[in-house]
């Protein structure tokens, strides 16, 4: 008998050893995370942005003073005139035209060129007359906004 209870022991002792530790399969878990992964890809929309959001500071209360600097004002294009209307220092002008004008200004207007634009107007009128001013020698330029009425 003692032999028959031996044989039993050795018998589970040799299936334990053979028994083989489990192991976890990863392929279905990197199949879930493709998946997961597409899904989002596919589903996500993007809205582009219109364009850079700038924060500009609060309007003041308007100065009585005229400013000291050249005024160039630049109407919204009409169907006629594709540039629209200009005027320096409230005389009517042409891109030809300004940049004598700004070499011929007194010394302290010169100092600074304020570009007055509607709303319709073109970034390229704009910058061409920012270029103008940059060739005259006028180192400073700023923006004057109207108030909406």
């Amino acid at each position: 008998m003692q032999q028959l209870g031996e044989g039993k022991l050795s018998l589970m002792a040799t299936r334990l050893r053979e028994r083989k530790q489990p192991q976890l399969s990863m392929a279905p878990m990197i199949d879930c995370v493709f998946l997961l992964l597409i899904f989002f890809m596919v589903s996500t929309t993007f809205a582009p942005m219109p364009g850079i959001r700038v924060q500009l500071p609060p309007p003041g209360t308007p100065s009585k003073d005229k400013p000291k600097g050249l005024i160039v004002k630049i109407d919204s294009p009409t169907i006629r005139d594709q540039d629209g209307t200009m005027l320096l220092n409230e005389e009517l002008v042409q891109y030809d035209d300004m940049y004598p004008r700004f070499l011929d200004a007194p010394e302290e207007q010169k100092s600074m060129l304020i570009i007055q634009a509607q709303r319709d107007v073109l970034h390229k009128q704009i910058v061409k007359v920012m270029d103008i001013a940059k060739n005259a020698g006028i180192e400073k330029i700023g923006f004057a906004v109207v108030a909406r009425e």
